[in-house]
C-alpha cells in the first residue's frame, strides 16, 4: 500500500495513469481528510446527455460520489479508503482533484466536475523513476529532458 501524502508537498500526477510527457503534471497536496468528513463536503457533479453535453449539475456529498465511482469502476477503486486526498493541479484543471485508494493500494483521482479528472498520484516517485529508466534504454537525452522539465 502506498503511503499517505504530506500536505504542502508536490507529487507527480499521471493523467489517466498514462506515462507520456503530455500526461505528466505536478500537483500539490492541499488537504487530507477521513471518509467520515467527506459526508459534509458537497460537490457539483455534471450529468451528461448522449452527445456528451452537460445537461445539469447535481450536488451530492463527496462521500456519495466516491461510492458511485466505486460502483461504476469496480475494477479500479477499492471499496474502502483510509483517506481522501485533495490536490491542486492548476496546469491540469481549475478544480482540485480528489484521490482515493485503488484496489492495489495506490492513489487515483475521481472524475467529479469533469470527465478527464482521473489519474494516478505518484506518491513515492516510483512510476516517474521507472519511466526515466525505460527512456534511458531507448530514447535520446532530449526525450528524457521533456519529463525532467515538467513543472
Amino acid at each position: 500500500m502506498k503511503p499517505k501524502p504530506t500536505i504542502g508537498t508536490e507529487y507527480y500526477f499521471w493523467d489517466g495513469g498514462k506515462t507520456s510527457p503530455s500526461r505528466l503534471y505536478k500537483c500539490k497536496c492541499e488537504r487530507i481528510i477521513t471518509p467520515e468528513e467527506t459526508k459534509n463536503i458537497k460537490v457539483k457533479v455534471p450529468h451528461w446527455d448522449f452527445d456528451c453535453h452537460c445537461e445539469y449539475f447535481e450536488e451530492e456529498s463527496l462521500y456519495e460520489h466516491w461510492k458511485a465511482e466505486v460502483l461504476n469502476n469496480d475494477w479500479l477503486y477499492s471499496d474502502d479508503t483510509d483517506f481522501f486526498i485533495e490536490c491542486s493541479c492548476p496546469k491540469y484543471d481549475d478544480n482540485n482533484l480528489w484521490f482515493v485508494r485503488t484496489k492495489e493500494g495506490d492513489w487515483f483521482s475521481m472524475n467529479i466536475q469533469n470527465s478527464w479528472q482521473r489519474g494516478c498520484l505518484d506518491i513515492d516517485g516510483e512510476k516517474y523513476k521507472n519511466v526515466i529508466e525505460d527512456y534511458k534504454n531507448w530514447a535520446n537525452t532530449d526525450d528524457i529532458s521533456i519529463y525532467e522539465n515538467i513543472t
